[in-house]
């Protein structure tokens, strides 16, 4: 294992593989036909994508695997080799029930990164030329409305990408390409402001006992700053953690690496569906003969108000209820969310996988 939290260059890929002599090659979030040096060497290459990061489904090309973190992208990426999803696995010698820690000690428990607020200087950031221009924030504004009318149900990277330039076309009068930062702006940043805030508040209107650990950004939204503890990173503590919280929250995709270490934890997670943006169901009254495929995640392996608990917009307050009805641990549902995991979701379950595909090919 090389290369820790960064990728090795064309240049230390090439030293590395000759002093190495790997069959196989296995890199998150980049793909073969970014580092074209695997070409030259014919190198099998595996890719698991866990970030787009800004890029459209049209650039992930060439490894000979691609594994996507987020199961819609293995529905809308074309490859032209193996693309399927892989969800996270844990350590259960990591991450486990422990029973010194007593839950219910904080009833709500967010652990997780936020985007700071806009600043004036990323508002105010020109698009255009100098005879003719507007600014991020207009752009911000025009691109928020269109995905609040239309959701990102059953909408690509690329799809939300060419939404972005034709409205700046529209604003601007004639084509403009955005510079990348502005296009993860529009395309991730506000998406994750907007499910952790939304979040939180669920919380905030119910309890004041409330914990958010993670980067400081959290002290630069005044609603939540009274709530936040310090950044962690160590994994006892997050076990521990997991299991003194009543209620661990969780939103993006429900099948993450923090909510299946909560579960192996003993804690009990309640994951916001924020339903792609689509709040009222509107997709669904709009395309009433469209048969919506619900794209894999935490329950295909669990049982939803079982297991695990999750809500959409509207039923925060019905599932809040039945939460407060149940005593999660020691539970039946407890015990059969470790059996799970054990047996089905480990990272030495993933390896074993990993190696099955190898071996198809």
């Amino acid at each position: 294992m090389t290369g820790l939290c960064r990728l090795l260059s064309e240049t230390e890929m090439r030293s590395w593989v000759s002093e190495k002599k790997p069959c196989a090659i296995f890199e998150m979030n980049r793909v073969k036909d970014e580092i074209p040096i695997l070409h030259e060497l014919n190198i099998f290459h595996i890719s698991w994508v866990v970030d787009m990061e800004g890029r459209p489904e049209s650039l992930i090309k060439g490894s000979d695997i691609t594994y996507t973190f987020d199961p819609d992208w293995a529905e809308n990426i074309e490859t032209g080799s193996l693309t399927t999803w892989m969800p996270p696995g844990t350590c259960a010698e990591t991450f486990f029930p422990n029973k010194r820690h007593k839950p219910g000690a904080v009833e709500f428990c967010f652990i997780g990164h936020i985007p700071k607020p806009w600043s004036e200087s990323e508002l105010s950031r020109l698009i255009g030329d100098k005879n003719k221009n507007i600014n991020f924030e207009t752009l911000l504004k025009e691109y928020s409305r269109f995905i609040e009318i239309d959701t990102y149900k059953e909408k690509t990277h690329e799809f939300c990408e060419q939404v972005i330039d034709d409205i700046v076309l529209r604003l601007l009068g004639q084509p403009y390409k955005l510079t990348r930062d502005m296009y993860y702006d529009l395309l991730i940043r506000i998406i994750r402001m907007g499910n952790r805030t939304e979040l939180l508040d669920f919380a905030v209107g119910k309890s004041d006992s409330i914990a958010i650990f993670g980067s400081r950004n959290w002290l630069e939204w005044p609603k939540y700053q009274r709530f936040y503890k310090r950044f962690i990173d160590d994994c006892a503590e997050i076990n521990f953690i997991n299991q003194y919280s009543k209620i661990n929250l969780h939103d993006g995709l429900s099948f993450h690496f923090r909510a299946i270490d909560c579960m192996a934890s003993g804690g009990l997670l309640v994951w916001y569906n924020d339903n792609y943006g689509d709040k009222y169901n509107t997709y669904q009254y709009k395309n009433p003969l469209n048969k919506y495929y619900r794209p894999h995640g935490l329950h295909t392996a669990f049982q939803a108000q079982f297991h695990y608990f999750e809500f959409k917009w509207l039923e925060f307050d019905a599932v809040y209820e039945d939460i407060n009805k149940l005593n999660y641990q020691g539970s039946i549902a407890q015990r059969e969310t470790l059996e799970i995991i054990k047996s089905h979701h480990t990272w030495d379950c993933r390896v074993k996988q990993i190696i099955k595909d190898i071996a198809s090919l």
